[in-house]
């Protein structure tokens, strides 16, 4: 555990440098319950605005079912139009969706029921995420948030301790804070520090054209009768073709992280792994191109 408190140090002090507007929790104060919470809960509805496999290497910690049922949410989501509204990553606006969705009462906080409800719609295994907090978002991405959570259980017990839960949230903000910065570095074209609606428009323009490309190699690839969609048993092609990617990176790490060779990653060999999917998850990494 010294091992994990210490990275815990080094994750937090590099989260205060790197982030100019004190994102992150940098005194000895720990956040609240609620706030942990709301918090988690934004991570999810920021893991499931982005495109990309954000968080791809926990593959090397899932069975033959689980790397279907990722397959599956990755393909509707290669298949899916982005209904992006241009704006920046606003880590304190998930936050601030997530509160008045479970503030029942209209006091503008969460009582010790309504909190009660958003944990347990929460969830802590890759299958117990409530449809109420699914549906906050545009879209759904289960399987994308499972992968960042299993980054950040350091101790490998399926279930995030409070500090492994702080560490996640300050991770996730600090990401949505460098996307924010990357988007108005990209179409701010004013310079005052925010989109306006043509900034957005052509942010959301920008966005569509890259998913239009890689629609349009996918289709090359798998549009076998030419008719411009991928019918049914394409989508099949894709999906078998993106679990053997899977297979074959699970593979990769394996023979990387697996150092007794016994064909899984003990929570002491997944720690470096983890480790470093949390590294490219605070640097943007997997992010919008």
């Amino acid at each position: 555990m010294n091992r994990i408190t210490a990275h815990r140090r080094i994750l937090a002090a590099a989260l205060c440098f790197t982030l100019p507007f004190g994102l992150a929790a940098c005194g000895d104060d720990a956040p609240d319950e609620t706030t942990q919470y709301v918090g988690e809960a934004a991570s999810y509805l920021t893991a499931a605005e982005e495109d990309g496999a954000l968080g791809a290497d926990a593959v090397a910690d899932t069975d033959a079912s689980q790397r279907e049922a990722m397959a599956d949410e990755d393909v509707t989501g290669l298949e899916t139009e982005p209904t992006d509204d241009g704006k920046t990553c606003d880590f304190s606006a998930y936050r601030q969706v997530v509160v008045e969705k479970y503030d029942d009462d209209g006091d503008g906080e969460l009582n010790v029921r309504e909190l009660r409800e958003l944990k347990a719609d929460v969830g802590e295994r890759r299958d117990s995420l409530r449809p109420r907090l699914a549906q906050l978002g545009r879209r759904a991405r289960h399987w994308a948030f499972w992968r960042v959570r299993w980054a950040f259980d350091e101790n490998g017990d399926g279930v995030l301790s409070s500090e492994e839960r702080v560490a996640m949230v300050d991770a996730m903000e600090a990401r949505c804070q460098r996307l924010r910065t990357e988007r108005l570095e990209q179409h701010d074209a004013n310079g005052d520090g925010s989109l306006d609606e043509s900034e957005r428009q052509a942010a959301r323009v920008a966005r569509r054209a890259r998913w239009e490309t890689r629609r349009q190699e996918r289709l090359v690839t798998y549009d076998t009768n030419d008719n411009g969609v991928l019918d049914a048993g394409e989508r099949v092609a894709l999906r078998a073709d993106r679990v053997e990617a899977a297979q074959e990176r699970r593979a990769t790490l394996l023979a990387t992280y697996d150092t007794n060779g016994d064909g899984r990653l003990s929570t002491e060999e997944a720690l470096a792994l983890r480790q470093d999917i949390q590294r490219r998850i605070i640097e943007g990494r997997d992010a919008e191109d």
